[in-house]
């Protein structure tokens, strides 16, 4: 029987242009908590973002996985966090430094710092610098726990900053968020959605086979590795894809929603939904 889920928001469960969740998606969750299994969105995103990702339902997403699991909550309340190390944080911001087409972003709440980009390249790409109004030459000396490299150029060209950020800066992990966009996410090493959502279970007393989690994109390939009751959706990345035991719809199929309307119903009666007996 299921007990959690874990589930990405953007493409996952989460697919308008607005990035403002469905009424049948929040009535699905709705119903999964009425039938006493906990629901946590776990996503790149920060806490800030979900009220209005949410249309306003705080109680749909108050215990949450954000941050790529670096800072988690239980019924609204920060319980657990990790923190980027801001040498760390510098030295990748150094090690791109001499890439035209590439800058460090690094968030503290919502203050979002483009670190020694030039304001020209910033307001050239409103697509890529959403929200980024402040600017640094170097990486403030605070804890951050969102921080990511903005890549001005094709996924091709993505993959290979990200390839020489790995190569050069081991304390950290960076992958992809959304399928097709050179946006790189920046996580310790050694610690993800994954980490987070067995951190997160093993506080409500929960076994691996009573969480189930979504997905779609390299970010949440840990994540549908790790936990036995995985599932991608159909317009998943293939890594993603590869990494889940089950797989459902498109996310703009609301797919996701549908799934957790027959976990809601399965876990009334003690079994599993219909989805993952196959």
């Amino acid at each position: 029987m299921i007990r959690l889920v874990l589930s990405d928001l953007d493409s996952t469960l989460i697919w308008s242009e607005n990035h403002v969740i469905t009424r049948h998606a929040l009535e699905a969750i709705r119903a999964l908590q009425g039938a006493g299994v906990r629901f946590a969105p776990a996503t790149g995103r920060i806490f800030a973002d979900l009220g209005w990702m949410f249309d306003g339902d705080e109680k749909a997403c108050s215990t949450a996985v954000t941050s790529n699991g670096q800072l988690i909550y239980l019924d609204g309340k920060l319980i657990h966090s990790v923190s980027l190390d801001a040498s760390a944080l510098q030295h990748v911001a150094d090690t791109v430094a001499d890439a035209p087409d590439a800058f460090l972003v690094a968030e503290y709440g919502k203050e979002k710092y483009a670190v020694d980009a030039p304001h020209a390249t910033i307001l050239a790409h409103p697509e890529l610098f959403w929200h980024v109004d402040l600017f640094s030459e170097r990486v403030p000396e605070r804890p951050c726990f969102k921080a990511n490299v903005r890549v001005l150029a094709d996924m091709d060209r993505g993959e290979e900053v990200r390839a020489m950020l790995a190569a050069a800066c081991p304390e950290f992990s960076f992958v992809f968020p959304m399928p097709g966009l050179p946006h790189i996410d920046i996580t310790p090493a050694g610690w993800d959605k994954a980490q987070a959502g067995d951190w997160l279970a093993d506080l409500l007393g929960l076994s691996p086979e009573e969480v189930c989690c979504f997905g779609d994109a390299d970010n949440d390939v840990a994540l549908l590795g790790r936990y036995p009751n995985s599932v991608a959706v159909a317009n998943a990345t293939r890594k993603a894809s590869r990494a889940a035991r089950w797989h459902v719809g498109p996310a703009c199929r609301d797919s996701v929603a549908d799934a957790l309307l027959e976990i809601a119903e399965a876990a009334r009666t003690g079994d599993m939904p219909p989805f993952m007996r196959g």
